[in-house]
């Protein structure tokens, strides 16, 4: 699957990037979840945490077979989404956070298992 847009990318604190993510009701990531009321599913946030993390954080292979994940607000196509990752490499923790606005949708933290 393919990553949506990044309209805007703030990499100014170390180990952190904050990423605004344009939500089009074309992502395929929309469609079927659901048909009259799409929505962005968890595993796809989950997914897009990662691989946004190898692209910005230099990871090469990544896998979490632990994390921890809350979902506070359902996410809709239409405005933009903040997508915060921070990396923890002596805890070997990936923390990120999306956001619109001023409200949490989700956050969560994923353990790697992976060579940082």
């Amino acid at each position: 699957m393919k990553l949506p847009a990044v309209l805007a990318v703030d990499d100014s604190k170390e180990n952190e990037v904050t990423l605004t993510i344009g939500m089009s009701p074309e992502l395929v990531a929309f469609s079927g979840h659901f048909p009259d009321n799409p929505i962005l599913p968890g595993v796809v946030q989950i997914d897009w945490v990662m691989r946004f993390a190898a692209v910005h954080f230099g990871i090469k292979k990544i896998a979490a077979p632990d994390f921890q994940v809350k979902f506070r607000n359902v996410i809709r196509p239409g405005e933009p989404i903040a997508l915060t990752l921070k990396l923890d490499h002596s805890k070997r923790q990936l923390s990120f956070t999306y956001q619109s606005g001023h409200a949490l949708m989700s956050s969560g933290q994923l353990k790697l298992e992976t060579t940082l």
